[in-house]
């Protein structure tokens, strides 16, 4: 007689709900739901949300920024320029991810090591009271930056079922690769600004898009102020521990 395939007919719970807690560190709450849709092959959507914050009130960041601050790392007035800049610039952001997920091992449901194929559509916003210093004059100019990005990648992880309905995720690493577009507009009186400046100021913020030797930011200095346009690559990393209700 041949005895059935135990493994193959134990129930398991096929839904996870789960909280991302490293991305707690970056001031980002991030959701994701998990179903399986086959023995050892899950399909997941997921939302991060970030609300609009400065930089050095991220957790994470404030609490570098305070160590390397007792250690005497802003003592030089150029650095201390980059602390005072990550106060002033001010940042927000949601994404999407879908997730297929194939896991390893003889138990059933979401549970071992896995492999992920994913995509990932990313909407990011900054804001920065920049100043440009001229020959005589310095502007202020507060620039609204938004891009838009979309990719796909590959993570290794592994999950487990720590309790009878916990679970704990370990996003081991990932990465994806994709295609950005975004503008950047600065308000400001620049009537009175020369054009060898005017050309400075273009070239500044041009080399903050460039990548080897090929720029993805074109900036148009007018008397109202700064227009930039993106369009080009982008990558990104995933990594981290989420913890779930298994139902």
């Amino acid at each position: 007689m041949v005895k059935p395939d135990i493994a193959a007919n134990e129930l398991y719970k096929k839904n996870i709900i789960k909280l991302n807690v490293t991305s707690l560190l970056f001031n980002n709450y991030n959701i994701t739901y998990e179903r399986a849709i086959r023995r050892k092959m899950t399909l997941s959507v997921g939302y991060r949300f970030m609300p609009k914050s400065a930089l050095n009130d991220v957790p994470l960041l404030k609490k570098g920024i305070e160590i390397a601050d007792e250690a005497g790392a802003f003592d030089d007035s150029e650095d201390f320029n980059i602390k005072e800049d990550m106060s002033k610039m001010f940042m927000s952001n949601n994404a999407f991810t879908g997730e297929l997920r194939f896991y390893t091992g003889k138990k059933v449901g979401a549970r071992g090591f896995y492999v992920s194929l994913y995509g990932r559509y990313t909407d990011m916003r900054f804001d920065y009271d920049y100043e440009y210093e001229g020959e005589t004059q310095t502007y202020a100019m507060p620039i609204s930056i938004q891009t838009k990005g979309y990719g796909g990648g590959v993570m290794l992880g592994a999950q487990w079922l720590i309790a009878k309905r916990v679970t704990f995720d370990w996003n081991i690493v990932g990465g994806h690769f994709g295609k950005m577009t975004g503008t950047a507009n600065g308000t400001s009186d620049l009537r009175d600004m020369p054009m060898a400046e005017r050309r400075d100021l273009e070239e500044e913020i041009e080399s903050l898009g460039e990548v080897g030797n090929k720029r993805y930011l074109e900036a148009t200095v007018t008397d109202n102020g700064v227009n930039a346009k993106a369009n080009g690559p982008f990558a990104g990393l995933r990594a981290g521990f989420t913890l779930g209700v298994a139902f």
